[in-house]
């Protein structure tokens, strides 16, 4: 892997930087702060794990239902320093604070749309799993029967011959 970047630094422990910026990181990985918002199993998925189409589907529909309740609440506007730090997060909250009451409710509406729309499907995969169901035991049990009559009707000729 090459850098695309290369920062010199007087002062600055890069090295160190980095090493308590991974730290952090596997910290926050391992108290799960990251797996709610984690989509990369979605691109990752080992198809070959997955015997068939319905365990696809149910694999997606879980990922899905797993990931509609998504967090819209605030997040936290940090100072990243500089000359006109302070100022810049006092307007940003501002902004934000003058937005919020048209986001809110957008995104309020948004959210509850996707975790209906995931439950009503959800619903229906599991209304047509059952029906298939019912229709496989119907079709066996008519199956059986007809099986069952082709042997009398041949055991019945036999006699008569």
């Amino acid at each position: 892997m090459t850098n695309d970047f290369d920062f010199e630094s007087k002062g600055i422990d890069v090295e160190a930087l980095m090493k308590r910026l991974r730290v952090r990181v596997d910290e926050k990985r391992k108290a799960g702060v990251y797996e709610k918002y984690n989509l990369d199993n979605l691109t990752a998925l080992e198809f070959e794990s997955l015997e068939d189409e319905k365990e696809f589907l149910r694999y997606y529909l879980r990922l899905i239902q797993s990931t509609c309740d998504i967090n819209i609440g605030d997040f936290e506007i940090v100072n990243k320093g500089g000359l006109f730090g302070r100022p810049v997060i006092l307007l940003k909250k501002v902004i934000w604070k003058l937005l919020k009451f048209y986001t809110y409710r957008l995104f309020s509406q948004q959210k509850e749309f996707n975790c209906q729309t995931v439950n009503t499907i959800m619903s229906l995969q599991n209304k047509l799993e059952k029906d298939l169901e019912e229709i496989r035991l119907r079709l066996n049990r008519l199956e059986g029967k007809s099986s069952g009559e082709k042997e009398k009707n041949t055991s019945v000729a036999g006699k008569v011959s």
